[in-house]
């Protein structure tokens, strides 16, 4: 969708004729012949002349919506900002246009609402207005415009009554129109008993299915958007309701969700929004096409004995029963509330949570009651039993004994703790474990052939003169032979072998000193 203003400029600053600047240059001379600061100051502020050609707004929904302006002055443009406001907000957005600095620029500013932090449901309302400024200072603030942020994948139509307008798509103007009418019969009926004003716009989009009106919704987890089907969504905040106009329920969901929006006008404040039992109670109270799902839960709850504390709870419960429960209880105790005390007492509630007072402290002031009181009447109405709230006591802690600090001294002292040295102990090392050689495994013989084991080999020891000793080890004898028989078939000879020949050394020496004797008498 693409909307363009039906003006060129509107502002501080104006481009003048020829005619009118001669006559502004002519006051100018004789106002300088009488004070020279002020012929300054106002030829100061008519140098420069900034002209807006064009401005246009488009929706790129979901992923943003796109600004585009044209700007022109006699010096460069500096900056170019556009100051928009979102729905009903109080607050606003502030940003800046891209451009190349000149005398004539075209300035743009793609604004992203395709996260979750800066979406915006399609159909809201954004106020806007830009604020440009040249290199000399002038500035140039444009006047405030509206532009619609509609969904960019349909066109759109729309039938409107009052300060309500429903878009819809496609031949379906019959159900917009129904949608349109449910929610001026609930303006009409919550607006006096809330206290809210109603005329302040409400735009609603209408989706023809529910794949329409997924893509439609805040970014979240495609899981739950399979499984749940959303038939309505009211943001309070900004005015604007998403409806499923397919849904068999259309009439009562749209009648439902808009009287969250009165709710939010009427008693929320900066300090805190009205609990989900009252808010919920309220949405439902003024429906005016209810299902009869929470009349039968509240039964169910009534004889099962699991009806909710429903004035004490902030929030809707976890236990999907429970909600259901929780919703027919909240409906029945606001009806109770509104028959019992009238209208005038639920628009002075509504009007006290608006001062920021927390809803037992606006209960206490408007009914003189306290909300169990207050619940415990509307369970006598229904033969419900009283609720109970729980004892202080049993929800405090157990409490634990503070450890009593003590100083610290060298010495036995009364009232102070000793500081005794620890002696540590060396942990021993462990000392490597050895690990075992491999066994060579003999090969079986044939069974026929008998194996004849090897005797062990004899060596001797040979004694070298001036070698020294080992002495004995601490404790042991002395060396002593080996007693045990060496392995047949290992490589590793015995320590001491058991020798017949002790040593041939000295045999030899005699023998050669014969032989050399002999050798001698035959010369």
């Amino acid at each position: 969708m693409m909307w363009r203003p039906h003006w060129i400029t509107k502002g501080r600053t104006i481009t003048s004729n020829k005619s009118s600047r001669m006559l502004v240059l002519a006051v100018l001379a004789t106002l300088s012949a009488v004070i020279s600061v002020t012929s300054f100051r106002i030829a100061n502020a008519n140098e420069g002349v900034i002209e807006v050609l064009s401005i246009s707004v488009s929706s790129e929904f979901p992923d943003g919506m796109r600004f585009k302006a044209q700007i022109q002055s006699d010096n460069d443009i500096d900056s170019i900002a556009v100051r928009f406001r979102i729905g009903q907000e109080t607050r606003g957005s502030y940003e800046y246009l891209d451009f190349e600095q000149a005398e004539l620029v075209d300035s743009e500013l793609f604004w992203r609402t395709n996260t979750s932090a800066r979406y915006i449901p399609p159909g809201t309302i954004i106020t806007f207005n830009l604020e440009i400024e040249d290199s000399e200072g002038n500035r140039l603030d444009t006047e405030r415009q509206e532009f619609i942020y509609f969904d960019a994948r349909f066109e759109w139509e729309e039938v409107e009554e009052g300060p309500v307008a429903v878009a819809f798509h496609g031949p379906v103007k019959t159900r917009a129109t129904i949608i349109l009418d449910s929610i001026i019969e609930t303006l009409d009926t919550m607006g006096p008993i809330l206290g809210a004003d109603i005329t302040i716009p409400i735009r609603v989009t209408m989706y023809n299915n529910v794949k329409e009106m997924l893509e439609a919704l805040p970014p979240g987890s495609s899981t739950i958007r399979r499984e749940l089907i959303t038939e309505g969504q009211a943001f309070t905040n900004l005015g604007t309701l998403l409806v499923l106009g397919g849904g068999t329920g259309a009439k009562g969901t749209a009648s439902h969700e808009v009287t969250h929006i009165l709710t939010h006008r009427a008693g929320d404040s900066v300090l805190g929004n009205v609990p989900s039992w009252l808010d919920e109670g309220l949405a439902e109270f003024g429906n005016i096409d209810p299902g009869f799902s929470y009349d039968i839960a509240l039964e169910f709850a009534l004889a099962t004995g699991r009806l909710l504390p429903i004035t004490s709870m902030p929030v809707l419960p976890g236990d999907p029963e429970d909600v259901i429960i929780f919703y027919g209880q909240a409906r029945s105790i606001v009806k109770f509330m509104v028959a019992a005390y009238g209208p005038a007492m639920m628009r002075e509630l509504m009007a006290t949570m608006k001062t920021g007072k927390n809803d037992n402290a606006a209960i206490q002031d408007v009914y003189g009651l306290t909300r169990v009181e207050l619940e415990n009447q509307w369970r006598e109405t229904i033969g419900a039993p009283d609720y109970l709230p729980p004892s202080r006591d049993r929800l405090l802690p157990t409490p634990v004994p503070r450890a009593q600090v003590q100083l610290f001294t060298l010495t036995p002292q009364a009232g102070s703790q000793v500081v005794a040295s620890i002696e540590t102990t060396p942990t021993p090392t462990p000392e490597p474990t050895a690990i075992p050689e491999p066994t060579a495994t003999p090969e079986p013989a044939p069974e026929s052939v008998p194996t004849a084991t090897p005797e062990a080999p004899v060596v001797a020891r040979v004694d070298v003169p001036g070698a020294p000793t080992p002495e004995p080890a601490v404790g042991s004898a002395g060396p002593q032979l080996d007693e045990s028989p060496p392995p047949a078939g290992s490589c590793n000879a015995p320590q001491y072998a058991d020798a017949r020949l002790r040593d041939l050394t000295m045999p030899a020496f005699l023998v050669g000193l014969i032989g050399l004797g002999l050798r001698r008498r035959r010369r």
